[in-house]
């Protein structure tokens, strides 16, 4: 009979955890943050990621050392200049004695803007905000990528808040991994700070 009592004092136990737990979770307030959130620098944690996955982080403390490195890695490399994937991100290169092209399809190096960078993913979105439209209709073989340190985040959904009432015609995330390996060969972001 003991294996009777063992067993109904086991199953007793069993209940009581089940009960007991049942009360812990109607208590959880589901309105916290599941993950805890990154207490590290967020240009640390996408330098490393993109470093990880086969892109290259070039930090920039200014603009003027930006188009200083612009103009030092066309000579060093011997390219004729960048393709800009708007008229706007051209005249602003143009101005600061960078060669740029709109949409020229023998140049195989690209530059844009972006609307914000995922750090922990090593996600670089991109969206019709910045003007590219239609000029961005395929990777180049070396892509570049202008950011500031303020438009590096933690989440996407930091960078969805911040988006203008306006939805952008179309977003594009762009990770670094897979994609450097199959379409674009070479991605450099520029982190400028601010």
């Amino acid at each position: 009979m003991k294996v009777g009592s063992d067993r109904e004092k086991l199953l007793k136990l069993l209940r009581n955890a089940l009960l007991n737990n049942d009360e812990q979770i109607s208590t959880i307030e589901t309105h916290e943050e599941i993950f805890t959130p990154c207490n590290d620098d967020p240009v640390m944690i996408f330098a490393e990621k993109l470093s990880m996955d086969g892109g290259r982080f070039v930090y920039c403390q200014n603009e003027a050392e930006l188009f200083e490195k612009l103009n030092n890695m066309a000579q060093y490399r011997s390219w004729s200049g960048y393709n800009a994937y708007s008229s706007n991100l051209q005249s602003y290169l143009q101005s600061n004695n960078i060669n740029a092209t709109l949409a020229d399809p023998s140049v195989n190096v690209g530059i844009s803007l972006c609307q914000g960078i995922v750090a922990p993913t090593g996600s670089i979105i991109i969206t019709s905000s910045q003007g590219a439209g239609t000029n961005l209709t395929h990777f180049p073989q070396i892509m570049m990528v202008i950011a500031m340190t303020s438009q590096i985040y933690t989440s996407y959904k930091q960078i969805l808040e911040l988006m203008p009432e306006t939805p952008p015609e179309w977003i594009l995330s762009i990770k670094s991994g897979k994609l450097i390996e199959e379409e674009i060969k070479e991605l450099y972001i520029f982190v400028v700070d601010e």
